[in-house]
């Protein structure tokens, strides 16, 4: 936490932009994923498309505020296939540009229906849940190496967690919004969802990453950032202890949580130091 504290104190580069902090992401994934043999790239494939989801919905939003420049930009770094490229930088509107993606994404990921979905019920924010929860849907029943399925179990349990909190947060009732594939069942979150209490978030918080109690949190990045900072941990550990897929994992979630952190710090520019530690992984 020292290190960010330093940059905060001397801010980050001049021109940082959400798309700036992505396209260093991308240039680092796109060097590590260069060094690897077929093999390897098949085995931890999965997990670089993970990433690589915040690069369409960025994209998106770009053609949603016509930034060319920045979708040539991100392109330019990423690993997506030429077809979803040309999608991405070819066609004229948002709608077009969705409906391009989820056909293409579609071919090998049926579950892409929830992306086109959520944008039709909620604009670009649906789009962008719906494209990780189509995703997470697909990867779950797929073939996957252990160590990449022992990770997407851990990345569905947080990603149930904060939909448990928000709707626990804001007294709604959505059952159906909870993924397969976690470490819990999704039945674990709609019973907690069911006693409308907010002591059940911390219960499942607690039982889905192995932690023994939860700080208290004020937000809901709050409870995100402890979230991500215990599966940091979590990957660290078995880093040290695993083979090459797990080594590369962690390092791949190490430069997403740099950028995560370096975007907090670009949004939180005027907020307080103790507010901002809540918000970085640590």
């Amino acid at each position: 936490m020292a290190a960010w504290n330093a940059v905060r104190a001397r801010g980050l580069p001049p021109g940082a932009s959400d798309e700036r902090i992505w396209h260093a992401l991308l240039t680092e994934l796109g060097w590590l994923y260069g060094q690897m043999d077929r093999a390897l790239r098949s085995r931890v494939g999965p997990v670089f498309v993970l990433f690589e989801l915040k690069t369409i919905v960025l994209c998106v939003r770009n053609r949603a505020a016509h930034r060319t420049i920045e979708i040539d930009g991100l392109l330019g770094q990423s690993l997506l296939s030429e077809p979803l490229r040309q999608a991405l930088k070819g066609e004229p509107s948002v709608p077009a540009t969705i409906a391009a993606v989820t056909a293409i994404v579609a071919a090998t990921a049926p579950p892409a229906h929830e992306a086109a979905d959520g944008y039709a019920s909620d604009g670009l924010r649906g789009f962008e849940n719906g494209l990780m929860r189509g995703y997470l849907g697909y990867v779950a029943t797929a073939p996957l190496d252990a160590t990449v399925r022992g990770f997407f179990a851990a990345f569905t349990d947080l990603r149930n967690v904060m939909i448990l909190y928000k709707q626990v947060h804001w007294g709604i009732a959505d059952p159906a919004a909870f993924i397969r594939g976690g470490t819990l069942e999704p039945v674990e979150f709609e019973r907690a969802l069911a006693s409308k209490e907010p002591a059940a978030v911390t219960d499942v918080a607690c039982r889905a990453t192995g932690l023994k109690s939860l700080p208290p949190l004020a937000t809901e990045g709050g409870l995100e950032t402890v979230l991500l900072s215990s599966l940091s941990q979590r990957l660290h550990q078995a880093a040290r202890a695993g083979g090459p897929v797990a080594v590369i994992i962690d390092y791949l979630w190490r430069k997403y949580a740099e950028a995560r952190n370096s975007a907090v710090l670009l949004h939180g520019a005027g907020a307080d130091a103790a507010e901002l530690a809540r918000e970085l992984i640590a």
